[in-house]
């Protein structure tokens, strides 16, 4: 170690290293014949020498630069420091009471869970936002309850984005449906009552009507049969209007256990264009004939044959009739 200098230090006896692999004594030594103090030598054929020489004095303490932070500027340093790992203590404490006040675990956040089919909502969820899905159901032994305070509206669209029905339950108690045609089927898929623009229908075996006031139809009705409930009468009325009965074939009236009763303000008329009129009883009354006394001109007489059927006779003769009559 002795070859090589001390960098910083004089001492005219520390040799100095040359790249020639020769040592050289330091200043104020015996110099070679032929030394050239900057490294060129000619006898060397061209040969590039460097000396490295060293004239730094020691420098004391004082005079030497410390790196680093000291004095207040450390102490503001450290302040800070802990003053970011204050906030970061409550940080993390804050968002773990948040975590266990909203209950948010790897399934999901409170009652609301994420499931592989979809969301599951445990109890009661108030939205105040429009919520978009495409199924909505519960559980098996729960029902569904959808409450709103300014009423709930149900809508659909069509491939285009055309509302095409719309279901709406008002806040004022008033249910409306728009579609182009309301169907109501039961649990066997069978129609039971259909509206559209055109018609109404029902398709039920019997139609009950239990209104005590009856049902007012300001259309035509068209059925097959009409019968009261059991032990109630049976009233057709039209209090400003007429009532027409019209069939393709046969009309029937048919009181199994009762009276049938018609009342008319005016003319009652029983026309049968082409068939016959027959009345089938033990007893035929006709109340409330006008009688007359004997006098005036002489009238047409109403006789009956043996099979029931009325004819008129002349007022003078017999009532007598052939075959051609009362066949």
């Amino acid at each position: 170690m002795s070859r090589y200098p001390m960098y910083g230090v004089q001492d005219e006896q520390v040799p100095v290293w040359s790249r020639g692999g020769s040592v050289l004594e330091s200043q104020g030594g015996h110099h070679p014949q032929g030394y050239n103090p900057y490294g060129y030598s000619p006898q060397m054929g061209g040969g590039h020498t460097t000396i490295i020489h060293s004239h730094t004095k020691p420098q004391s303490d004082a005079d030497m630069y410390k790196v680093g932070i000291y004095g207040w500027r450390k102490r503001c340093l450290y302040g800070f420091i802990l003053l970011l790992t204050i906030f970061v203590v409550l940080n993390i404490a804050l968002t773990l009471w948040i975590m266990s006040v909203l209950d948010f675990s790897s399934e999901g956040m409170g009652a609301l869970k994420m499931d592989e089919d979809g969301v599951r909502v445990t109890g009661r969820a108030q939205f105040d936002l429009p919520v978009h899905f495409s199924q909505l159901s519960t559980a098996r032994d729960e029902a569904l309850t959808i409450d709103s305070y300014r009423g709930v509206h149900l809508q659909s669209r069509n491939l285009s984005g055309d509302i095409s029905s719309r279901f709406s339950l008002g806040q004022e108690g008033r249910t409306t449906a728009v579609c182009d045609k309301f169907e109501i089927f039961d649990k066997t898929n069978k129609l039971l009552f259909y509206a559209d623009s055109n018609e109404v229908g029902l398709k039920l075996e019997n139609l009950r009507i239990l209104d005590e006031g009856g049902s007012v139809f300001e259309g035509a009705i068209q059925t097959s049969l009409l019968r009261p409930e059991a032990d109630t009468p049976l009233r057709l009325e039209s209090p400003t209007r007429g009532i027409v009965v019209d069939a393709a074939q046969d009309i029937e009236v048919l009181s199994s256990a009762g009276e049938i009763n018609v009342n008319s303000l005016l003319d009652m008329n029983i026309v049968s264009k082409q068939g016959k009129i027959r009345l089938e009883s033990s007893a035929i009354y006709m109340e409330g004939l006008a009688r007359s006394n004997g006098r005036g001109i002489n009238q047409y007489q109403v006789c009956v044959c043996h099979n029931g059927r009325l004819f008129m006779a002349e007022e003078s003769a017999d009532c007598r009739a052939d075959r051609s009559i009362c066949t």
